[in-house]
């Protein structure tokens, strides 16, 4: 039995009659063999202490220790009582650690907030150190995990930072939601308090060991620590515009780094991959507001630098390219015959559009300002960069008479279209004579066998393409949805490269089929693409 085929089934075991609880158990699991801490959030009564207790059965010879913390706990309660023996024989201040916190490796901690300080900073040493000092000495404590739970998160301004910074995995633990197990829960007689965890499942020490040596022998590929730098970067952005700001220490990304290669392990691989860098979304949040926040982080940085794939689509992209353009170069003709001209008007005059709007009430107060102006076509060819006067023109179109206006500042304007009237530029109304056509060639036999070989190499290419990538999801993203620890869901997220991939070689096949279907059916002939105006 391999280890991941182990851990499988002692999930399985664990979470025998226990209600929708396989996400934390996952989580709390897999914190006790990265030898990391756990703090649980959530109303009482949703079966945060049940969780602690399954959790001792998956490892042989386990110990536990569970206590629910008030504001009168003393370290006496949580560490054991000194030994007056110790104290009146040989004027020593040390405790009966024995079936207390220092000597147990299951710790559960209910109501955790509430404890003194005294218990919290020795709590600091034994969650960073695993070591706790008794008198003159300092004891290596057999701990594999800490978890603890709360209705509610440290109180702001009592110090609790530093411990807080101490739980690596945050978990919010809910009620059960469906009907079907709400009702076996209320039902059924549960063994859920009871061993019934296989002996030949649960994890011995010497494994625990074991496991312990061989996570640090997993290794970081490039791409995880473009995802880890990527959420930093994110971090550090979202930190720069919010009160609420995200703090995650060197430790924390340390520890962080080290539950992704438990993952790994677990799983029967020898690296972290991108599936393991979603359970950093359990180690990032200080607020349950910034749950959403920081899983966006997560997946918009896996989304974004995701696996990296060995497959040019660009080159045979760029070939379709050049073999479009061939074939319509050699197929297809423009004749642009189309030409722009002044419009005369009463066989002496160009029209100026909209020179009215500015200047009437200026130039004649009188005049209605709906009419364009005219200006002749004598004083038009005179006019150059330098500014001269001329008279403008209005025009009754009911009677076809001119009136002249006061004479204007005018010069050329910036095209032999425009003109510029008291430093401001107007169109002269043109029209456009000739038009547009396009003459289409059927391609000589020759040339058109040679473009059928030139598309028939493509799309080898592209099938080429489309093996290698099926190879690839096969074989290189097989693993995505079996990770232990990780939704199977969260997969599409990783492999959606692959998708857009795929798409794009489809794309290129259905460019290739347009291309063949444009130059074996097209015809000698003549078309008008835009008539003249």
């Amino acid at each position: 039995m391999t280890l991941k085929e182990q851990i499988k089934n002692l999930l399985i075991a664990l979470n025998k009659d226990v209600f929708e609880k396989e996400d934390v158990i996952k989580l709390a699991l897999l914190s006790a063999l990265a030898n990391e801490s756990i703090f649980l959030l959530g109303a009482p009564g949703v079966a945060k202490s049940l969780i602690a207790r399954r959790l001792k059965f998956a490892f042989s010879e386990a110990t536990s220790f569970d206590y629910l913390m008030n504001r009168f706990s003393t370290p006496d309660e949580i560490f054991g009582p000194v030994s007056i023996s110790k104290l009146k024989d040989e004027d020593k201040y040390e405790r009966l650690v024995k079936n207390y916190l220092p000597s147990s490796s299951i710790v559960f901690l209910d109501e955790i907030w509430k404890a003194g300080a005294s218990i919290q900073n020795a709590l600091l040493t034994v969650l960073n150190e695993k070591i706790y000092r008794n008198g003159e000495q300092e004891i290596r404590v057999p701990i594999k995990v800490l978890i603890a739970a709360s209705n509610e998160l440290p109180a702001e301004g009592e110090g609790l930072e530093a411990l807080w910074d101490r739980f690596l995995v945050r978990f919010i633990v809910e009620n059960v939601q469906k009907t079907e197990n709400f009702n076996d829960m209320i039902s059924k007689t549960l063994t859920s308090y009871q061993d019934n965890v296989p002996d030949d499942l649960k994890i011995t020490n010497q494994q625990y060991t074991n496991i312990q040596t061989a996570i640090d022998a997993i290794a970081l590929p490039t791409n995880v620590f473009n995802v880890i730098h990527v959420i930093r970067h994110y971090i550090n952005d979202y930190n720069k515009n919010q009160d609420n700001s995200i703090y995650i220490s060197d430790r924390r990304w340390r520890k962080i780094v080290r539950l992704l290669r438990t993952s790994a392990l677990l799983n029967d691989r020898k690296e972290v991959d991108l599936m393991d860098c979603f359970l950093m979304q359990h180690c990032l949040w200080n607020d349950p507001e910034q749950i959403k926040t920081v899983y966006n982080f997560v997946k918009d940085a896996i989304q974004k630098h995701g696996y990296q794939l060995n497959i040019n689509v660009k080159d045979i992209k760029e070939q379709i390219e050049e073999l479009d353009t061939e074939t319509k170069e050699e197929t297809k003709f423009i004749i642009d015959t189309r030409e722009e001209k002044l419009v005369v008007f009463h066989a002496d005059y160009y029209e100026i559009q909209g020179v009215n709007k500015d200047v009437n009430k200026t130039i004649n107060k009188d005049v209605n300002n709906d009419i364009n102006k005219f200006i002749s076509i004598a004083d038009f060819n005179e006019l150059n960069t330098t500014e001269q006067l001329f008279n403008l023109y209005d025009v009754q179109l009911e009677l076809g008479e001119l009136y002249k206006n006061p004479v204007s500042k005018i010069r050329k304007g910036s095209t032999e279209f425009t003109v510029l009237v008291e430093e401001t530029e107007y169109n002269l109304t043109t029209i456009t004579h000739g038009d547009k056509r396009q003459i289409t060639k059927k391609p000589h036999k020759t040339v058109e066998k040679h473009w059928d070989n030139a598309v028939n190499d493509l799309f080898i290419d592209t099938n080429l393409l489309k093996e290698q990538l099926n190879n690839y999801r096969n074989n290189d993203l097989k693993h995505l949805r079996i990770n232990l620890f990780v939704n199977p869901v969260l997969a599409d997220i990783v492999s959606t490269h692959v998708y857009h991939t795929q798409k794009e070689i489809e794309k290129l096949d259905i460019e290739l089929k347009q291309i063949q279907h444009n130059y074996k059916t097209l015809e000698d002939a003549e078309i008008i693409i835009e008539d003249k105006i």
